[in-house]
Formats: C-alpha cells, sequence, structure tokens
C-alpha cells in the first residue's frame, strides 16, 4: 500500500514508525527544513506513551522525561488554591511523563530511520479520483498513492483542500513562551496560576522548565519589539514569588519569542475517499489538559491497526471504522479541555474568585470527567 505521510510531528511520525513495523514504507514530507525547532514542552499520559511500548522505545523515552507527581493551582497572588497528588493516575495506569516536543519527535525519528522523509515539502495540489490519491509537491515532482494522511496539524493543508474551512474554537486567549533553568522552579509538580485576566503555568522537564504566561489577545499585550518585557512583567506583577522568579528570567525585547494563541479546530469529516485525517489536523486541542499529543498517538496506533487489516480494495472501510473507533473519544477528552479553559481563563476578579473556592472542591477525576474516564476503556 502506498501511503503519503502528511506532516512529520507526533501523529505523522508515530503512524510512520507504528506502520514501517508492519512491514510498510509511509513517505512522510515535513513543511519544516528540519527538526530543531519543534516546538516547546508538553505533557504525555500512559494513554499516548502506551504506543511506546510497543515500539521498544518506552524505556528511554522514560529515562529521558520527568514524572509529574504533582499539580497546583494557585490564584491571582500566587497562594495555593488546591494540590493534588497524580498517584491516583499513575499508580494505576502510569505516570504524566513531562518532555520537549523536540525530545519526543527525536526519538520517533529514531524508529523510522530508513524511511523516505522530505523536509522542505509541502503539497501543491491533491487530487483523488476514487482508486487512488496523485499529489504534486513543493519541489516540483508528482506521484500516486494508494492512500493520503493529512497529519499537518491545526491549520492542516490537506483538511483545507479535502474539507474547506471547519469551525474553530477561540478562546480569544493567548500567551507567551519561554525557558527558565530547572533549579528555579520546583521539579515534578505542574504549578499554574489562574489569575483574573491572566494565567501563569510553570511546566518542569528534564532541559528546564516552560513557561506559559496568557491573558486575553486584546491590547498590546502580545505585541513583539520593545517594550515587551516590561509588559510582560506589568501584567503579571504580585502573582507571587515563584512567578518573579520565572519573570526574571524573560528573555530581553530582541530576543525569539513565541507568542501561542490558544485556539482548536474540530473537522466534521475525517476522512473522503482516499485521504484521512490524524491527530491535530482532524480535531485540534488547546493545551489546557495537556493531553493533545496522547490523543494524536493513540489515534496513529488505530489507523495503523486498522489499515494492517485490510487492503487497497477495502481501504475506505477501515478508515470507517478508525473514525468510528476515535471521532467520539476524541471530541470527548477535546470539550474537557475546552471546559478547562474556561475555568483557567477568566477576567473577572469576582467571577475567579468564585471559581477559586469551588475548585477547592474538586478531585482530579472531576477536573476532567472524560479524560479520566478514558483511562480505563479500549480504543
Amino acid at each position: 500500500m502506498r501511503i503519503l505521510i502528511v506532516g512529520a510531528g507526533i501523529g505523522g511520525m508515530t503512524l510512520a514508525a507504528l506502520l514501517k513495523q508492519r512491514g510498510y514504507h509511509p513517505t512522510l514530507i515535513e513543511r519544516a527544513p528540519d527538526f530543531e525547532h519543534a516546538g516547546y514542552m508538553l505533557g504525555l499520559w500512559p494513554l499516548g506513551y502506551r504506543v511506546l511500548h510497543g515500539l521498544g522505545l518506552y524505556e528511554q523515552f522514560a529515562a529521558e522525561t520527568l514524572e509529574c507527581r504533582h499539580y497546583e493551582v494557585r490564584d491571582n497572588h500566587g497562594e495555593l488554591v488546591k494540590h493534588w497528588s497524580m498517584a491516583p493516575i499513575s499508580d494505576r495506569f502510569g505516570p504524566n511523563l513531562s518532555c520537549t516536543r523536540p525530545q519526543l519527535i527525536k526519538l520517533l525519528h529514531s524508529a523510522i530511520d530508513d524511511l523516505d522523509l522530505r523536509f522542505n515539502t509541502t503539497l501543491d495540489t491533491l487530487y483523488d479520483d476514487g482508486e487512488t490519491a496523485t499529489v504534486a509537491f513543493s519541489d516540483g515532482r508528482t506521484e500516486t498513492f494508494d492512500l493520503v494522511v493529512g497529519a499537518d496539524g491545526i491549520h492542516s493543508k490537506v483538511r483545507q483542500m479535502i474539507f474547506g474551512d471547519q469551525p474553530y474554537y477561540h478562546t480569544n486567549w493567548g500567551g507567551w513562551v519561554w525557558w527558565v533553568g530547572l533549579d528555579q522552579v520546583p521539579q515534578e509538580t505542574f504549578i499554574e496560576h489562574w489569575g483574573a485576566g491572566r494565567f501563569f503555568g510553570i511546566y518542569p522537564t528534564t532541559q528546564g522548565a516552560g513557561i506559559y504566561a496568557g491573558a486575553p489577545v486584546t491590547d498590546d499585550f502580545s505585541q513583539p519589539g520593545p517594550g515587551r518585557n516590561q509588559r510582560i512583567r506589568d501584567r503579571f506583577a504580585g502573582m507571587g514569588e515563584l512567578v518573579e522568579t520565572c519573570l526574571e528570567s524573560l528573555p530581553d525585547d530582541n530576543s525569539d519569542l513565541f507568542f501561542w494563541k490558544l485556539s482548536d479546530v474540530r473537522a466534521k469529516e475525517w476522512t473522503r475517499g482516499r485521504v484521512v485525517l490524524l491527530g491535530d489536523a482532524a480535531a485540534g486541542f488547546l493545551p489546557t489538559a495537556g493531553i493533545g499529543a496522547s490523543m494524536a498517538m493513540e489515534s496513529a496506533a488505530v489507523l495503523a491497526d486498522e489499515l494492517s487489516r485490510t487492503n487497497t480494495q477495502f481501504l475506505e472501510h477501515a478508515l470507517a471504522l478508525y473514525v468510528k473507533r476515535r471521532q467520539h473519544r476524541v471530541e470527548s477528552t477535546q470539550n474537557d479541555s475546552r471546559h478547562l479553559a474556561k475555568m483557567m481563563f477568566i477576567k473577572s476578579a469576582t467571577v475567579s474568585h468564585i471559581r477559586d473556592v469551588a475548585t477547592k472542591f474538586y478531585s482530579l477525576e472531576q477536573l476532567a470527567g472524560s479524560i479520566a474516564k478514558a483511562f480505563d476503556e479500549p480504543i
């Protein structure tokens, strides 16, 4: 089966590694020039990294990552609202492991060493005649495939080509991302400050702690260049000593700093003819529950499973089964991420105070119902 995977991100690379293990030799294309700037921090739940056991990569992954043993929510002034131990989940299913996205991408890359991976390459056209899919690439080549997998992220070109515009969900919040030294923050604890009109998250990895400083994107908060550093400092002043320590590591105004707008997307259809969507291309995730990478890896495992049970003649039926196994589960966890965003991102001081009081009574399972339930459900 001739398979093209568009996008060498977590979903695409996981699928490629699993297909290679089954004897397939898919082609991957990636618009970036390399993996050197492949993203920032992420937490991987056992929902996703279970796939690494089958690829023989889990032990290396676990050795290179940090276990998140605790999760803390603090208020607008840095006072503790709620502390959760991750033990009820980790003791039963496995720990939440924190890493950088480049770490995971490079690990997956090690499992596809001899596959055809083309950097600096995008799609120009995609034509599905019902029997095959013909693709014209940005490098001038034209090739024919039995299946095209759109794993090209939240702004998927494959999705746009086949399904047109799909509904985005906008929080109207965004934030700056930077790194601080691991010695400057508590290790093994994810800490989030849920403020009024501001949010400050601290996520340790073995490579340092990733910082996300978010606020509504309605003013000059999102503007780069002169004054950026001071605007960020002013916005998050008074959030406590730990936040102040992280603000001291802010790069200067001339440094490249990523501004992450918090939106997601949901495709109404995941497959048509010989084209199928995977990962964020099918359903993008807000980072609020740290579940997007795990869902992409799960989906890749299911798609590889269904492809290994069919041939080109009955391919469309296999793709339909993949959607039946995945779409409801993915959209349910996506809904939980959206619900958490509504809890985390509040402008009003009064409403945020009410939220803080209510949060004291939440269990970890209640905070993200569908996600907690998913640990004990088959896929």
